[in-house]
C-alpha cells in the first residue's frame, strides 16, 4: 500500500511539473506589466525614482508607463538587503520595457501589474538570456536586459556575462 501511495504521489509531482508553466513562460504569454524578485540574495536594492528639491534627492513614485525615468542609487530609498524588484512590460508577447528597482520603491502604472513572486535565480537568468539573445527584440530592450542582469549581482548572471564578454574578445588579447 505504501509503494502505491508513493508511486501516486510521485506521478502527481511529475504531472504538476510538466503541466505548470514556469515563470518565464507566464511572462511570454501575457501582455502588460509583470514583476518578480529572485531567490538569490545580494542584489543591488537602492534603485528608486527621485525628485530634486533644493538640491536634495527625495524618493518619488516611479510611474512605470513613463518613457523616461530618473533613477538614483542613494538618498532615502534604500531597501532591505538582497531584494531587487524586476518590472517588465510585455506587448504582443515581447518585452518592451525593463526596469529594476528596489522593492521599497513605490510604483504606479495605468494598468495592472502581474506579480510572479520570488523566482529562482536560474529561471531569472534564463528569461533574460532569451531576451538578450533574441535579435527580434529591440536593441534598447536587450541593453535593459543586460543592465538588469548586472544589477542582479547574481553569480549565475556574472558567469553568463563573463562568457559573453570573453567570446567577444579578439584572439591574442
Amino acid at each position: 500500500m505504501r509503494a502505491a501511495r508513493a508511486a501516486a504521489l510521485a506521478a502527481c509531482v511529475v504531472f504538476a511539473a510538466i503541466c505548470s508553466p514556469t515563470h518565464a513562460e507566464l511572462l511570454a504569454g501575457s501582455d502588460g506589466w509583470h514583476s518578480w524578485q529572485t531567490d538569490e540574495a545580494g542584489a543591488i536594492t537602492d534603485m528608486c525614482c527621485f525628485t530634486r528639491q533644493r538640491g536634495a534627492g527625495s524618493r518619488a513614485v516611479c510611474y512605470l508607463d513613463e518613457t523616461r525615468l530618473v533613477f538614483s542609487s542613494g538618498d532615502d530609498c534604500a531597501a532591505s538587503p538582497g531584494r531587487a524588484q524586476y518590472y517588465v512590460l510585455v506587448e504582443d508577447g515581447k518585452p518592451r520595457e525593463i526596469r529594476v528597482l528596489s522593492e521599497a520603491c513605490p510604483v504606479e502604472t495605468g494598468g495592472q501589474i502581474t506579480d510572479h513572486g520570488i523566482v529562482p535565480a536560474a529561471e531569472n537568468l534564463a528569461w533574460f538570456r532569451r531576451v538578450i539573445e533574441d535579435r527580434t527584440v529591440s536593441n534598447d530592450v536587450r541593453e535593459e536586459a543586460l543592465f538588469a542582469l548586472v544589477l542582479s549581482e547574481s553569480n549565475l548572471a556574472f558567469d553568463y556575462l563573463d562568457r559573453i564578454l570573453s567570446a567577444n574578445v579578439p584572439a591574442g588579447r
